[in-house]
């Protein structure tokens, strides 16, 4: 699987970078939203900061992917910005009722 940075911007107003990748996947399905996020953060660098992969688009035929993708500096940061829907499709949603049962029970 090889990628290719298409677009890199620091969006201040969210504290967040946005980032547009072009992976091509050869003779391989479309990959996971989990491997492409292993991926990018080895090759952006990345160690601690929180990556949500926002959307895949790839077309019948091809073995091209586009990937939208936001890199955080927190895990905090990303919950506190990001829809659960996408939180949970990245593994960084924390369910409420478990956070206020555990933080009581301290």
């Amino acid at each position: 699987m090889e990628i290719d940075i298409v677009e890199k911007h620091d969006n201040l107003l969210l504290e967040r970078t946005e980032v547009k990748i072009k992976v091509k996947h050869t003779k391989e399905s479309t990959p996971s939203r989990k491997e492409l996020s292993a991926v990018i953060k080895e090759n952006l660098g990345l160690k601690n900061e929180a990556l949500v992969v926002d959307s895949l688009e790839s077309h019948f035929g091809r073995d091209e992917t586009m990937v939208f993708a936001k890199v955080y500096k927190t895990a905090e940061k990303a919950r506190s910005i990001e829809a659960d829907h996408i939180l949970k499709r990245n593994n960084l949603w924390v369910d409420p009722k478990k956070k206020a049962a555990k933080s009581e029970g301290e």
